[in-house]
């Protein structure tokens, strides 16, 4: 077998770059793991997770705010919708005042 110089210089370039991979694999490995489990509740301005059996429920038990809010179920016809758009509406213009000052409630996008 007989090479030309930039063939050999192709190869020889290869194998050191193989050997550096080798040779340097472990350092940065170790350098990346601690980087990375580094970021733990030490000056974390994050609240730990809640440990299970340790959250409290809300007073008024799970979904007690769900009757803020209109249901919507698959299958409603655009009647029932337009109809519940309207209350939710309706709702919330008695809940804040007037709301949008008086101005025409916009139209739901047709379908």
């Amino acid at each position: 077998m007989r090479f030309s110089r930039p063939e050999l210089f192709r190869i020889a370039g290869l194998a050191i770059l193989l050997v550096f991979l080798v040779v340097a694999q472990r350092p940065c490995a170790d350098a990346v793991s601690r980087f990375v489990t580094g970021f733990g509740d030490r000056g974390s301005a994050a609240a730990p997770l809640p440990r299970p059996g340790t959250v409290d429920l809300p007073a008024g038990g799970a979904g007690s705010d769900v009757g803020g809010y209109e249901q919507l179920r698959p299958g409603m016809t655009e009647a029932e919708l337009k109809a519940a758009i309207d209350r939710a509406r309706a709702r919330a213009r008695a809940g804040s005042g007037e709301g949008s000052g008086g101005a025409a409630p916009a139209t739901p996008p047709q379908r």
